[in-house]
């Protein structure tokens, strides 16, 4: 068990790390991109439910104090973890994690967008083995940066975490009320979730098991980029440095990794799930659906006549097309000299993409 005082010890390692990591990137986001990533920390921060209301004056207040935080510890580098008196490195989470285990605890560490070091710590709400795969489902997030993921690999440790996944559904539920998306309209209703304001008394209790049920497209979605994996892919990343190379090359891993035989929209055909199947339409970015608009038009003739067959054709050529793509990408950067000539090719993909 931890000794006396060494959560909070911990607590306070991981949250100094976050922000040292916030200070160096919250410039790569949008005004707005930020201050709805603080509001979200906030309200992880003080236990506020997505649908809670918040005293903006406090709000405020919160981010005021955060960005001086940001300010006095430009340039920090990170520090280490103490766990019951043994020094682990911030990015050694298998090790942290094999600590933490009887402790209820679960420790994550990576690279999210624009190459921003991610970290976050959580109460472990379950863990199993999934196709060799360690899966932890973390539930209240005691620390955690600007950065967030609903679900997050490194090597063969995927993390489910819950609080982004709830925050992100709740964002959806409330632009399928105010936009007109059929798909986000058709996902919901399949759950029992109809149109409207009101939040009846078990609201949360459900909204917790869409939680959990959209939380299984996520790990069917990170089995699917376990799998399909290639080990270049790394370094094409790495070689990317600028925002639109980043997002072109990740989106063409997610879209292998949601149309692989092992990712979630193969599974949500095979149990002819329609909500789960509406879900892995509608949460897609705009980037992504230009880059495989057979699949929206597969689900809106499925919205109408439920032909699971047509969507899974639609699956499959998306699929061999990304597949073909990546295989070029991985090709091309193994015959670039420089990486100016390789971001070059990138740009060139795009365009042929549209």
């Amino acid at each position: 068990m931890l000794k006396e005082g060494f959560k909070e010890v911990l607590v306070e390692g991981v949250t100094y790390n976050c922000d040292v990591s916030d200070s160096r990137y919250w410039g790569y986001y949008s005004i707005c991109g930020l201050l709805m990533g603080l509001r979200t920390m906030y309200m992880s921060a003080n236990g506020i439910e997505p649908w809670g209301k918040v005293d903006q004056a406090e709000v405020t207040a919160w981010i005021q104090r955060k960005e001086a935080a940001w300010e006095e510890l430009e340039g920090e580098d990170f520090r280490a973890l103490h766990i019951n008196g043994t020094t682990f490195a911030p990015f050694d989470v298998a090790s942290i994690n094999g600590a933490l285990r009887e402790e209820g605890l679960v420790y994550g560490a990576g690279y999210g967008l624009f190459k921003k070091p991610s970290f976050f710590l959580a109460k472990l709400d379950s863990s199993r083995t999934i196709q060799g795969c360690n899966v932890y489902s973390a539930g209240k997030e005691l620390a955690r940066d600007l950065f967030w993921s609903p679900g997050l690999m490194q090597g063969r440790d995927i993390f489910l975490r819950f609080e982004p996944l709830k925050m992100l559904l709740w964002d959806k539920y409330q632009e399928a009320q105010a936009k007109n998306n059929r798909a986000l309209e058709y996902a919901f209703t399949e759950y029992g979730f109809t149109p409207g304001p009101a939040l009846d008394g078990d609201f949360e209790a459900r909204f917790d098991d869409l939680t959990r049920a959209y939380a299984g497209i996520v790990l069917d979605h990170e089995i699917g980029e376990s799998v399909e994996d290639v080990p270049e892919w790394g370094e094409l990343l790495v070689q990317a440095d600028d925002k639109q190379s980043e997002f072109f090359l990740r989106a063409v891993k997610d879209l292998i990794a949601d149309t692989s035989d092992c990712g979630p929209i193969k599974r949500t055909i095979e149990e002819k799930k329609k909500g789960d199947l509406s879900f892995c339409i509608a949460l897609i970015d705009r980037f992504r659906l230009k880059m495989y608009p057979e699949l929206r038009q597969a689900f809106d003739v499925f919205a109408d006549n439920e032909d699971w067959q047509l969507v899974d054709d639609a699956r499959r050529t998306v699929y061999a097309r990304m597949l073909r793509l990546r295989d070029e990408l991985v090709e091309t950067y193994k015959a670039s000299k420089d990486q100016a000539a390789f971001k070059s090719k990138i740009a060139e993909f795009q365009l042929r993409l549209g």
